[in-house]
């Protein structure tokens, strides 16, 4: 009897991953029947160990298979209930990411919600948005090193000047890492060094205002390198403007532009930016007025000059909704554009003569304010964090046609906001 129970459990449960829960069973959770648990157990582990059918052995992790990671939010602030315990890592498997599940990475740190890698994909590096509720002053920039398993080892601390660090990003040779504040429109400037740590080389402060509400002040808001490594731009929600600078890797150091910004819309509030991968435009998602604005891009001066903008929502939709994560797919003929409360991605297609976009469709994140977005490995996948229900949802792209189609996958992870992705290697 006891034979058919086991191999019962055997066919039913093994697939599910229940030897992991074995494992973790104590000699005080088998007290009651201890004797014929343990035997029991002895044999379930033999008939595992005989099943090279399994999910689990089809489902292993190759040293080609990529690696995201994912930011979340750990605290409760005044936009977001934070439920995440650091920066989760979620593996590839068989090339697709159905079988995993989220595995925390990196803990310590409060609010890592924007990451970025080095180029060499070694190091990962996190804001620490802290808002001041505790009677912090500064929000932090922390360095990890990934080790070989990919986990994180925290290296470096620093802090970022002020409060709510909401953004990272890092030039493409590696030599700067830039941070956009939310809290007083201060950009800093690090210089990483060899071993990965930081130095603070510069401190930029932005000032403005505009018609909303909330731009009482500067904003800043991203901290976006263009593709030709030439130029720091700083979409800034508080003063309607998006900010440019020249980059000098020699002297470590930024420098205004020509035109020093480019005026957007009154209460447009722009957040966030890409650019094309192969011409020279680039688009800025509002956050304010839930549009998506259109630029032709001068790679000599930096300037931008502006082609169109257009919405991110329907006409008929009236409801709360504010925009937050803008990508351009790697084939330059798509852009996609997140909205929260209307809790979708609008995709347009790119006109690569002029730059204007043509609208595809709105498609559901199954989710609740999804506050950021990425497009995964090779441009086949697009992957919706939802902040506020603790999920990933995943799309096929139609290369062809940029439509998205919802491939049944739900990763769980709990406040996630950026996505990441790590290369095999």
């Amino acid at each position: 009897m006891l034979l058919l129970i086991l191999l019962r459990l055997k066919n039913n449960y093994f697939e599910k991953g229940l030897r992991s829960l074995f494992f973790q069973l104590t000699l005080t959770q088998l007290k009651p029947m201890k004797s014929l648990c343990l035997t029991a157990f002895a044999i379930l582990l033999f008939l595992c160990s005989c099943n090279t059918e399994s999910k689990t052995s089809k489902t292993t992790l190759t040293a080609s298979e990529p690696v995201m990671f994912v930011g979340t939010y750990t605290e409760t602030e005044g936009h977001v209930d934070g439920q995440g315990e650091g920066i989760y890592t979620l593996h590839f498997e068989d090339g697709d990411l159905e079988a995993s599940s989220a595995q925390l990475a990196g803990d310590g740190i409060t609010n890592p919600t924007f990451i970025t890698l080095s180029p060499d994909g070694n190091y990962l590096y996190s804001v620490s948005e802290l808002s001041g509720k505790d009677g912090d002053t500064t929000g932090y920039v922390v360095a990890y090193k990934i080790t070989n398993q990919d986990s994180l080892i925290e290296i470096d601390r620093k802090p970022s000047r002020t409060l709510a660090p909401a953004h990272i990003s890092i030039d493409q040779t590696g030599s700067l890492v830039f941070t956009a504040n939310y809290v007083g429109g201060v950009v800093m400037v690090y210089e990483r060094l060899n071993d990965g740590t930081l130095e603070a080389v510069q401190q930029l402060t932005h000032e403005g205002t505009g018609p909303h509400a909330r731009q009482e002040s500067s904003h800043v808001h991203m901290a976006k390198v263009s593709p030709d490594n030439k130029y720091l731009y700083i979409p800034d929600l508080g003063s309607d403007k998006i900010w440019s600078y020249k980059i000098d890797l020699d002297e470590k150091q930024l420098s205004p532009t020509k035109d020093v910004f480019t005026t957007t819309a009154p209460g447009a509030g722009p957040r966030h930016m890409g650019f094309h991968p192969s011409r020279e435009y680039a688009w800025a998602i509002n956050e304010l007025n839930n549009t998506i604005t259109a630029y032709s891009y001068d790679a000599k001066t930096g300037s931008l000059d502006e082609i169109e903008s257009v919405t991110t929502l329907p006409a008929d939709f009236t409801e709360f909704s504010a925009t937050a994560d803008i990508h351009v797919h790697p084939n330059g003929k798509f852009i996609y554009g997140s909205n929260r409360g209307h809790d979708s991605i609008v995709g347009y297609r790119i006109n690569e003569k002029s730059g204007e976009l043509s609208f595809i469709s709105y498609t559901s994140t199954r989710g609740e304010f999804p506050r950021n977005f990425a497009i995964g490995p090779e441009g086949k996948r697009l992957y919706a964090a939802n902040q506020n229900s603790d999920t990933i949802t995943v799309y096929d792209i139609d290369t062809d046609t940029g439509e998205l189609t919802y491939t049944g996958t739900t990763l769980q992870v709990p406040t996630p906001v950026s996505i990441v992705f790590k290369a095999g290697s």
